[in-house]
């Protein structure tokens, strides 16, 4: 019984990971336009200019994103841009100079968060702001917000406007029953009871917000807005201690 509930789950990752990872990796479906000075922590993440992932101010030299979206590439061609709504804004620009990844990440997105140091220092204002680390799971069913520049609809083009929604965080035993043993402790899963809005490409690496916190790194899942496959984040809480020390 164990191998068949492995085989299972290694198809199903299969099938999520044909989606979500690769140069561009998470989208916001079923969202509305957002405006930045409403989450100023949300950077955007471009390859030679290019967006491709998401990430978050955790301090005023390092971003959080997701592990998946920078573990094969080179920091020289990474910059973030940060207080902008549109993608054509020039907004704050800021190279990579170092990559830290979590050492224990593998190829079944387990620990798929990482840090990104930047070159300078960003400054802060309306519009560019660190973001507080949640400590604790939410309760089942509690609303919480994921953001992105991901494409609208799947295979779609990049949203140049920020787009915001809004799910329920899906408690664990919940999630297990669609993921089973790909679901990890260091996973936290959030969905709308039908479906219909997510995050899947180019939003990877993004936030997953409850209050004023970041509970939630934009990670993998079972396509996009799926009614029976909700969307994975690496858990914040969980992660924690990982990423204040390092």
């Amino acid at each position: 019984m164990l191998g068949q509930l492995i085989v299972v789950a290694l198809l199903a990752f299969g099938c999520a990971n044909a989606d979500t990872t690769g140069t561009v990796g998470g989208r916001i479906v079923g969202g509305t336009d957002a405006e930045i000075r409403q989450y100023p922590h949300q950077i955007s993440l471009r390859y030679n200019g290019r967006h491709f992932c998401g990430g978050s101010i955790y301090r005023s030299k390092i971003i959080l994103t997701a592990t998946h979206c920078v573990s094969d590439e080179d920091p020289t061609n990474i910059t973030i841009v940060a207080g902008i709504t549109a993608l054509k804004e020039q907004g704050v620009e800021v190279p990579v100079v170092k990559i830290i990844a979590h050492e224990k990440y593998n190829a079944l997105n387990d620990y798929d968060v990482a840090l990104l140091v930047l070159a300078q220092k960003l400054e802060y204002n309306e519009l560019i702001q660190p973001i507080a680390l949640a400590k604790e799971r939410p309760v089942g069913g509690s609303p919480v917000t994921v953001t992105g520049w991901g494409t609208l609809v799947s295979g779609g083009v990049l949203s140049e406007t920020l787009q915001q929604v809004t799910v329920d965080y899906v408690e664990q035993s919940t999630c297990r029953r669609s993921y089973f043993l790909l679901l990890t402790k260091r996973m936290l899963c959030a969905a709308v009871e039908g479906g219909g809005q997510d995050a899947c490409q180019g939003d990877s690496g993004g936030p997953l917000i409850v209050g004023n916190e970041q509970l939630g790194v934009v990670s993998w899942g079972f396509g996009c807005g799926s009614s029976n496959f909700p969307g994975v984040y690496s858990s914040v809480p969980d992660l924690a201690d990982w990423i204040e020390a390092t």
